[in-house]
């Protein structure tokens, strides 16, 4: 017996998955809090050194240098490389003799009273200003091990207790970040809450999945998406109202205790519960859900049923009409991503994927500041068109599938990228909406490699696949600070040429996945490998894959697949 039709004894889409999405929708409010939270309590305002101009020099002379301009000793300007002179004050040793030295007393910082950061704190500016772009690489870099280990954690304990676990972690970390007295106690705990935040966001998209019936999963994945962006949106409301980078830090951790209260009701899924063997855990699971479904099972029933859908006698394919007799039970490991030539071909694909669309969605949030308009409206708008996006992104879904979904929106964002720089040197207003289109469908390609990812691998490697593929993409978010230096510092459209580039080369990578819309997820191996039939194939020769894909050979691919695992 399928799991599917072990489900259809207790309910496969009734209160009971309707209320595990709701909670994991709310999980995702909680991690876009955090999702860029470095926008906000690293932010840099305009800024001069504490002696300069206003103490060396009278009224009238100060007012015949320009502030975008250096005087050398013989009177004559030259453009400053700096734009506004905030690393250098300058002496007065005659009429027009002026002398350009180094800040050695801090900086005047031109902000709204209250309006504080890490940076106007600690003066994170001019020599010290490497530390800012290290300081978010740091905590994409505790993303990108949580996302390795908590899959691994995930896979072999539970969901459940993977999901409790980081979230108290998550939730102690805020706190603590916003109490840290030093820079090198702030770059610890930034690491553990992105950490956190990982293994809590790829846990909730694997408990989803494994909830959601196929046919629904696309429309959940989507709207958790937008429940983050929601999250960010509202962070920048938050920012603007408590511009206290110390308080406003607290006030996230209060917010997201509340938050993920649900994540405690959560159970563990049925199907980690059957890939592990555990009957009573199982039993007990069925008759829950039955129980908040409302469906009226005897437990001796439940118990047949149980009995009929061990998982070493699943159905490996809707098409298929003879069961699969697994003799022995393998422990399939992170490993195993790169033993079978379907998973590997799969694994790099989609780290490739994941590694550009990272970069370019961290890119662009780090770089709303450079927008042309308030940080906060620019940060409110970015993370605001993430929810057409992801319409967008269900309606392609829905029509033409996910793989020509993705590279339609990865095509249009490259598009836009390519256009703002020059549409920003003829109007700010124009280039900032191509710059927002552009994010429109980047948010979507991010969305849809969120919703997609876990299609392609059976239960036993889900949770470590997924997390693997996301510590990929925060690998490129790693990357994407330096990216944004390089283009305030070096080359300003920079940024935007780069990620036209990265999510063309997306496009092109996902064209070769299998197409995965409206196939129930794979339980096995073997299911997994299934999938080859629906992918673009490019080869020169004709092989015989009958073994692999007939129901004649699928016993046969099974003890295939157990001896290269073995």
């Amino acid at each position: 017996m399928k799991y599917e039709d072990l489900m259809s004894h207790v309910g496969k889409f009734g209160i009971f998955q309707k209320l595990i999405a709701a909670a994991m929708c709310l999980n995702y409010f909680a991690i876009g809090l955090v999702l860029m939270y470095n926008v906000f309590i690293l932010y840099t305002p305009p800024h001069q050194c504490k002696l300069g101009l206003t103490e060396n020099l009278t009224t009238s002379n100060a007012t015949e240098i320009p502030r975008n301009e250096i005087y050398e000793s013989n009177g004559t300007a030259t453009e400053n490389p700096l734009r506004s002179g905030e690393c250098y004050s300058y002496g007065v040793s005659g009429a027009y003799n002026y002398t350009q030295q180094a800040c050695t007393s801090g900086w005047m910082y031109d902000t709204v009273e209250g309006v504080t950061s890490i940076t106007t704190e600690f003066d994170l500016v001019c020599t010290q200003a490497w530390i800012k772009p290290f300081i978010q690489s740091i905590q994409l870099g505790g993303v990108m091990a949580g996302s390795i280990l908590g899959g691994i954690l995930s896979d072999k304990y539970g969901r459940r207790r993977t999901l409790l676990f980081h979230g108290a972690l998550l939730i102690a970390s805020i706190f603590l970040l916003g109490n840290m007295p030093s820079i090198e106690a702030i770059e610890v705990f930034s690491f553990i809450l992105g950490f956190a935040s990982s293994t809590t966001t790829a846990t909730s998209v694997v408990i989803l999945h494994e909830n959601i019936p196929p046919k629904s999963i696309a429309f959940f994945g989507f709207l958790q998406m937008s429940f983050s962006s929601l999250g960010y949106a509202f962070m920048s409301l938050f920012d603007f109202l408590v511009p206290n980078w110390r308080h406003l830090m607290t006030g996230t951790g209060i917010i997201t205790s509340v938050v993920l209260l649900p994540s405690l009701f959560v159970p563990e899924t049925v199907r980690w519960s059957l890939e592990n063997e555990n009957e009573k855990e199982t039993l007990k699971l069925l008759e829950t859900i039955a129980k908040v479904n409302c469906v009226n099972t005897e437990e001796k029933s439940v118990k047949l049923t149980l009995r009929q859908a061990d998982d070493r006698k699943i159905t490996p394919d809707c098409e298929s009409a003879q069961p699969l007799q697994i003799k022995t039970k393998i422990k399939e490991g992170t490993l195993d991503l790169f033993k079978l030539p379907f998973l590997r071909r799969r694994f790099i694909i989609l780290g490739i994927s994941w590694f550009s669309v990272g970069l370019v969605y961290f890119a662009f949030g780090f770089n709303t500041d450079n927008l042309g308009v308030s940080r906060h409206l620019g940060a409110c708008l970015a993370a605001l068109m993430d929810i057409p996006s992801n319409i967008i992104g269900f309606l392609l879904v829905r029509t033409i599938g996910k793989r020509k979904a993705f590279i339609t929106l990865s095509s249009m964002a490259g598009v836009f990228f390519l256009l703002t720089p020059g549409l920003r040197k003829v109007n700010v207003w124009v280039g900032m909406v191509s710059a927002m289109l552009g994010k429109l469908f980047a948010s979507g390609i991010i969305s849809l490699m969120i919703v997609t990812t876990p299609d392609f691998f059976p239960t036993s490697l889900r949770n470590q696949a997924f997390g693997a593929c996301f510590s990929i993409g925060r690998l490129g978010g790693m990357l994407s600070p330096f990216v944004i230096y390089l283009g305030e510092n070096v080359f300003e459209i920079f940024p935007f040429i780069l990620m036209s580039v990265m999510v063309c080369a997306a496009a092109v990578c996902v064209f070769f996945l299998p197409e995965t819309t409206g196939r129930p997820l794979p339980n096995t191996m073997h299911e997994a490998e299934l999938l080859e039939k629906y992918r673009v194939r490019v080869s020169c020769c004709k092989k015989d894959k009958r073994n692999l894909y007939d129901d004649d050979g699928g016993e046969l691919r099974v003890m295939q697949i157990e001896e290269t695992l073995s």
